[in-house]
Parts: structure tokens; sequence; C-alpha cells
């Protein structure tokens, strides 16, 4: 058992969860296994009706470090999210959906980076996973900068798995709770460029993102017509802009 928490943490992690029995111990055990330990582990039941809410209950009871909240209705990772964001402490917070895997240093190193790059949004590379965990892809490795042309051009910030926000920097970030699609987090990063905020890489593999037919951005098709709508509907872009971008 972890001792002590701090009432603020460096780093606040913040995971919605729904029906994750299958997945949610390794997520918890890749969190646990981290090297920066000063953190809090915020996790969001979003109305699940497996056995998710009592591995979370026993997470917590066994470490100090995790707190569980519950919506109060089925509202979508977004507002779950959001709702972990409005309770972060921590200086920092990072994101884990429940099904994904951190490697051990990924806070270490994340935290680290930003310090020494004054950075308030930073994100890494990552490794697509099969939904047993025994496969691996090859490296996703995103702009070394992100500004608008590269949200809309390149891929590789690996949703919400690999990005840290400094919440000193950022204290009002939240996701767009109005944004009823996929693709939310895509809208987030969006809005905070569209602020004037520039996001930068740390070249480093930290992450797994499990791909599986349970997965949200599972479906290509579905995913590629929600960034379509984004593209038109949230970054107001051109037709032909927008087809080239796309």
């Amino acid at each position: 058992m972890y001792i002590g928490r701090t009432d603020t943490p460096l780093v606040s992690i913040i995971t919605p969860v729904f029906n994750a029995e299958e997945f949610l111990p390794e997520a918890l055990r890749s969190v646990q296994s981290q090297t920066l330990c000063d953190w809090e582990h915020i996790l969001v039941d979003d109305g699940s009706t497996d056995g998710s809410f009592e591995l979370i209950e026993e997470a917590a009871a066994a470490d100090s470090r995790v707190r569980l909240l519950r919506t109060r209705e089925r509202c979508g990772p977004a507002k779950a999210r959001n709702q972990g964001l409005e309770c972060a402490r921590g200086k920092y917070v990072a994101f884990l959906d429940a099904d994904d895997l951190w490697l051990p240093e990924k806070l270490e190193k994340c935290v680290t980076w930003m310090k020494s790059n004054g950075c308030s949004l930073a994100y890494h590379d990552y490794r697509h996973i099969s939904r047993d965990g025994k496969r691996a892809g090859a490296l996703i490795a995103g702009p070394d900068q992100l500004d608008l042309r590269s949200l809309h051009t390149r891929r590789g910030v690996g949703s919400c798995l690999t990005v840290v926000i400094d919440l000193e920097q950022l204290p009002d970030f939240r996701f767009p709770a109005d944004y009823d699609d996929l693709n939310e987090d895509f809208v987030a990063w969006l809005r905070l460029l569209r602020k004037g905020h520039i996001g930068c890489r740390l070249p480093e593999d930290l992450g797994r993102y499990r791909l599986s037919e349970t997965s949200r951005n599972g479906n290509r098709i579905a995913s590629a017509v929600a960034c379509w709508r984004i593209y038109r509907n949230e970054s107001k872009l051109p037709l032909g802009l927008a087809l080239r971008w796309w």
C-alpha cells in the first residue's frame, strides 16, 4: 500500500470507465508501476453494469492515491473526464482510457520534458496493441510541433493516451461537452491551438493503444466521417482545403 498521499500530487491521472472490467486491472497496474510516484488516479465510473465499479473500490482501498468518482447518469467519456478535471489537484494532468496502457517511465519522462521545454501541452510516441495485448504494431510518432496545420494533416498524437497538460498554464482546459461525436479529443486540442497554444512532442515510445471491436475509434470509417465533420463544421475549412488535409 502507498502511504501518505499528499493533498497536492504532482500529476492527476484521469480515467473514464464504462464496462471495462476486462482491461481495467492491467490499466491500473500500468499506473501503479510508474517510476514517478507522486500522482493521484481519478477513475470516473460512467454507469458501468459489469464489475468495474467494484474493481475501482478495491484499488482505492488498497492505495490512497486512487480516487473513485461516479457520474449521475451515463454521459460519455468527455463529460466523465471533465468531472475528473473538476476534482484534479495536480499541476499536470494525464489521460488514460481504461483499455490502454502506459510504459513505466511515462509520467517521469513527460514531466521532465515539459519542465525542460516549458510546454503546456505535450505528447509522446506510442504503439497499437492487439486486444489480448500480445502483439504490438509499428511505432506511431506525431509531428514534432502541434499547430493547427499539423493537427489537421498529421496523425500520431494518440487520442488522449499520450497527452499531458500543465494545468497551471491551462487551468480552464476541458473536453467539448457540447460535441456529441467521435474524436472529441481532436476538438479539445483544436480549441486549445486556436487560442495560440502549441503542443510539443516527446520522442519516446511510452504508451499502448488497444485495438478491439469495443474501441471507440476502432471503426475507421466512422472515425473518418467524424473527422470530416470536424474539418467542415468545427474548423470551418473551405471545401478544397478540407479535402486536401482530410
